[in-house]
This record gives C-alpha cells, structure tokens and sequence, in this order.
C-alpha cells in the first residue's frame, strides 16, 4: 500500500475503562467514501493515497502520498478475521532463482513492485493555506504546513479534485495499555469520549521486529465506524506478545481516526484525512 492504523463485559475479560459504555458519536464533517461505509472493516489498498495529518495541538500538518499502478506488495497474508479486526500471519518463502530488486517473493513467487505514475504538480489547499506540490525523484509527494483551524482539505491534480474535512485526535476514555494488560487473557476494548459520525478508525500493531524493518510474524489489522470504541481479539493480542519484543525502541502502533474520499467512479484513488493519534503499548513493560 502507498502511503495504513480496547474493556468488554463477558467471559474472561478485565473491565478497564468506562463503565458507561462508549459515548454517542457527534457531527464532525463527513467524506464520500469514508460515510458511505457500513460497519464491517475495509480493508481495501488504494492504488493511489494521499493523505493529510493534522495536529491542532502543535498548529501543523503534514500531505504525503502517491500515484501507483496496482497495491503494494505485502509478506503478510489474512490468516483469521473477527469483528472489526484481522490476524495478519507470515511464513518464510524462498524463490529459485532469487528474485530481481525490483521484485518480492511471495509464497515462492516473485511478484513486482507496482510502478508509481508521474501526475504533475499538486495543489494542496486547507483552512490556514494553499501550497503547490512537486513530485519527488521517486514520484511521491511530501510537504508540510501550519494549521490552527478546522475545515475542508482539498487536492487537486491531473483533472482529479477531492475534498475532505479536517479531523481531530482521539480522547482516550481511560488508559489504553492498562487496558491491554489488564484483559485477563481475554479481548480489550479501547474506549475515547469524542466519536465522529461518518468517521471510520484503524489500528495496526507489530513487534519489535515489524517496527525495526523485519518481517514480524504476526500483526493485527483493525478497521471500523467510528463507535467510539475498539475491540481487539484477546487471541490476536496472544499472537503480538508472543513476537519479538528484545529491542528497546518499539511498542508505538498505529491508531488513527480518519475521513476519506474518492472519486465517483475510481474507489483506488484516496484522499485522506487523518488526525492525530497513536497507541504505546508492549508486552514486558
């Protein structure tokens, strides 16, 4: 992919948040493929994917993305799926003979790297600004900005023009880790106070390994509306502290709330909207 990502009453599970439940998502914008979404996850790759991160709390945000193709190229595969959330597994493959640089093997494949596409200059616009983008050598497109105001973000290049409101973080009802720690085995459920209709939320976790740029050999994946809460399979969270976890810098994971739009007739081309957000938690801590 061009770029994406909690305490339940029942059976063997640690009540470690809210007691009262998640609270009811409120008005905060919305984006045509982000609301048009139902409950289950979606965990489709865009082929191209800008995205826009803002953070209020420090007056800035942040556009990367490109254009490609085909999705990226994964070693990981769906092993299971529950709920909101999937088991991402891995298995050593060989290839014979090795695979060229621009290649990976897959299952004893060698699948190639999609090609990213040249589309010109971008022109980013946001509540406090405006800033045309040039590609980058490898075609992407990076650039930052200052921001202290909510609204509408907007791209526009090559004939393609999106718009997506801004987003903010997540309060957490509680303390996320605790509540992983804490589950007694079973699932966790994370909790935030301020839900936003239309908006959608995503975890990505890895170990050690993942983090430093090895192949961890297993991850979760987690995609779903914005209910202000997220269960995580305790047997999924089983599989994560069973990884690699002998280096000290690790243990940030991905949770983000987004919105997200595409064109009317072309779902793998996103921009994306997300806010600030982020989840610190490992096993021997």
């Amino acid at each position: 992919m061009i770029a994406g990502r909690r305490a339940l009453l029942g059976p063997g599970v640690f009540l470690a948040l809210s007691a009262c439940g998640p609270a009811t998502p409120q008005p905060g914008g919305s984006a045509n493929y982000s609301a048009s979404l139902g409950e289950g996850p979606d965990f489709s790759e865009p082929h191209g994917l800008v995205v826009v991160q803002t953070w209020f709390d420090y007056d800035e945000n942040q556009l990367s993305g490109a254009f490609a193709d085909g999705p990226g190229l994964r070693h990981h595969s769906e092993a299971e799926r529950s709920g909101n959330c999937r088991l991402m597994s891995y298995t050593a493959s060989t290839c014979e003979p090795g695979c060229d640089g621009d290649e990976l093997c897959i299952d004893g494949v060698c699948e190639a790297w999609p090609s990213r596409i040249d589309r010109g200059e971008l022109l980013w616009t946001w509540p406090d600004g405006e800033q045309t983008v040039t590609p980058d050598a490898t075609l992407g497109y990076w650039a930052t900005g200052s921001t202290s105001t909510d609204g509408d973000v907007s791209i526009a290049i090559d004939g393609l023009e999106l718009t997506v409101p801004t987003i903010d973080t997540m309060d957490p009802d509680g303390d996320w880790a605790r509540a992983i720690d804490n589950r007694g085995g079973g699932d966790a459920t994370l909790r935030w106070r301020n839900p936003i209709l239309d908006a959608r939320v995503r975890l990505f976790m890895t170990d050690c390994t993942g983090t430093h740029g090895g192949v961890a050999a297993a991850e979760i994946e987690c995609e779903g509306p914005d209910t202000g809460e997220l269960v995580i399979p305790g047997s999924y969270l089983d599989a994560i502290e069973a990884g690699d976890w002998s280096h000290g810098e690790c243990g940030s994971h991905d949770l983000e709330r987004y919105h997200a739009a595409t064109p009317a007739d072309d779902t793998t081309t996103r921009l994306e909207s997300v806010g600030d957000g982020g989840l610190f938690w490992r096993p021997d801590w």
